[in-house]
């Protein structure tokens, strides 16, 4: 007679218990910085890939969405939605025409303050029918720092993103989500666009 397999959730917990066991034990340790230190190096040569091998873009922001249903309308009345500012990036397109992109931008936040960002963005590019226009989704990810968040401590970010392209010019637009359930917060849509040059 064969023994019972282990219900789901109790398989769940045994694989928990022994990967916590992994990390406890000393030899582990060496292993899991390794394979950080590794993964941080490959990350770093790929940004510098895509640094040197892009083509060079300027960055212009200049829209800020607040969701209604979020805002009240006093807050609204309030907030900035102008977020004009400017940057930099350099596009990497590969063989399969998704693009990288490495960039960075400042631009008017929605309390009027400067905020930066620094970032790496990966899209996946259409281009319906083979016409002109191309359509692209994917995500970003960066350091930010505002001075309603942290008091400027930068801290990292990582949004959706998507776009549409015709010839040198590509609108983006990424969403940042609420985070709490407390009104006048988070719903924000921001668009930007790139221009290539050069």
């Amino acid at each position: 007679m064969t023994a019972p397999k282990p219900a789901p959730l109790l398989r769940k917990v045994l694989g928990a218990c022994g990967l916590a066991a992994a990390f406890a034990a000393p030899s582990c340790h060496a292993g899991v910085l390794a394979q950080g230190e590794n993964w941080i190096s490959h990350a770093s040569s790929h940004l510098q890939e895509v640094y040197d091998q892009g083509q060079s873009r300027v960055f212009l922001t200049g829209y800020a969405w607040h969701d209604p249903h979020t805002y009240t309308a006093a807050k609204r009345a309030q907030l900035n939605s102008h977020a004009w500012g400017f940057g930099g990036a350099k596009r990497l397109v590969g063989p399969d025409g998704n693009e990288e992109l490495v960039y960075a931008m400042m631009f008017s936040d929605s309390h009027r303050n400067l905020e930066p960002v620094v970032g790496y963005a990966k899209q996946w590019i259409w281009r319906p029918e083979n016409g002109p226009i191309s359509l692209g989704a994917g995500y970003t990810a960066g350091l930010t720092s505002r001075a309603d968040i942290l008091n400027n401590i930068p801290f990292p970010i990582a949004l959706p993103l998507i776009s549409l392209g015709l010839g040198p010019v590509r609108l983006y637009g990424t969403y940042l989500p609420k985070v709490n359930n407390k009104l006048n917060n988070g719903n924000v849509a921001f668009f930007f666009a790139s221009v290539r040059f050069g």
